[in-house]
């Protein structure tokens, strides 16, 4: 029983929610209820619509708030929709953004399905715009709309999880053999990126809640993860240019084909990182091993991916809960980091075990 004498870190933390009998998953999409700073953000949308020529009278709708707040545009003029964002302050820098914009052209022309960015008035993709109060200056910009499932909502059958893996080798693939334009900056995702002081979502160990026990737990884990991915290595074949957010919420489905959206973490890193990332809240799914094999299956449809490499799986979606960990201490004011911290804690440990043996 949990709580019991003998249990492990993992037995003692209580089973993650569950609904129609799947472990709820971890959504950064559902912090929309987190209000903070949100009618400052709002005005500020509606401050950017002029400078991509859209008037000031179009729609504007939250669809949510995580590292960036994105709304939907209406554009009464011609019907038009469009994704805004408006970039949480000091998350990248102008020409990270302008790189991530960049990469996504390159993309959607090879003919990977990527949403299209829309030139301000003056020709600039991305807008910095100064809050109505005053203040630093934001970034935003605007991507075409895409009218589509998430596949964050469930019910797709396995083939669309083949065509995703598809998907993340085309652009995998893109990466390797495409020569970024000048001044191309994004993050690099090594070990450091990801576990530890330097992870650039925070590190796992400054989270409060977890006890003594589990943060033991996460040590032992974190250095077990390090040794296996740093044997593993960072040669072409299994590290460059990819998604890096390949999250359920980050696929929209529409007529049966799959577009990757929000490449605000896209950078170098290990390439089977977008399949951890997929399943990172899958591991206690029923249809965790189905989706796993789909995506490879598709991926090979494009390029190799090695058995070898795929035994890497468990590591790399432990650094993913690991990295989550340090995103829910540094975001600890939002509602999804209230709201999601116990369940991504569930995981880990259980996670943790798996990647140890035990």
């Amino acid at each position: 029983m949990p709580g019991g004498k003998g249990t492990s870190p993992a037995q003692r933390a209580a089973q993650p929610p569950r609904r129609d009998g799947v472990a709820l998953c971890y959504k950064r999409d559902t912090a929309m209820s987190d209000t903070g700073g949100l009618p400052s953000l709002e005005a500020t949308a509606r401050l950017a619509l002029p400078r991509f020529g859209i008037a000031g009278t179009a729609g504007v709708t939250l669809i949510h708030h995580r590292e960036n707040a994105v709304f939907r545009v209406d554009d009464p003029a011609d019907g038009s929709r469009w994704a805004m964002r408006v970039h949480r302050h000091g998350y990248h820098a102008s020409d990270e953004i302008r790189s991530e914009l960049a990469w996504m052209d390159a993309l959607r022309e090879a003919g990977v399905p990527t949403p299209r960015a829309r030139p301000g008035t003056d020709g600039a993709p991305l807008q910095h715009v100064t809050p109505a109060g005053g203040g630093s200056p934001l970034q935003v910009d605007v991507l075409a709309w895409i009218e589509g499932r998430s596949l964050a909502a469930g019910g797709e059958e396995l083939e669309v999880h083949r065509l995703v893996g598809r998907t993340s080798a085309l652009i995998q693939q893109h990466g390797r053999t495409w020569t970024p334009t000048s001044g191309f900056r994004r993050p690099v995702w090594d070990l450091d990126a990801l576990i530890g002081p330097r992870a650039l979502w925070g590190d796992y160990a400054d989270l409060d809640v977890l006890s003594a026990d589990q943060l033991a737990l996460m040590h032992r884990a974190a250095d077990r993860v390090r040794r296996r991915l740093d044997a593993f290595g960072r040669a072409p074949d299994r590290f460059g240019l990819t998604h890096g957010d390949l999250m359920p919420d980050n696929v929209l489905v529409a007529e049966g084909v799959p577009h990757v959206i929000d490449f605000d973490d896209a950078g170098y890193g290990w390439h089977l990182y977008d399949l951890a990332t997929l399943l990172a809240d899958k591991i206690v799914d029923p249809s965790f091993a189905a989706v796993r094999d789909a995506w490879v299956d598709g991926y090979r449809t494009v390029a190799p991916l090695p058995a070898e490499h795929v035994d890497q799986l468990d590591a790399l979606i432990m650094a993913r809960l690991l990295l989550g960990l340090g995103w829910m201490h540094t975001r600890r004011e939002t509602a999804m980091a209230r709201d999601f911290t116990p369940i991504v804690v569930q995981l880990a440990c259980l996670q943790a075990e798996k990647v140890l043996g035990g």
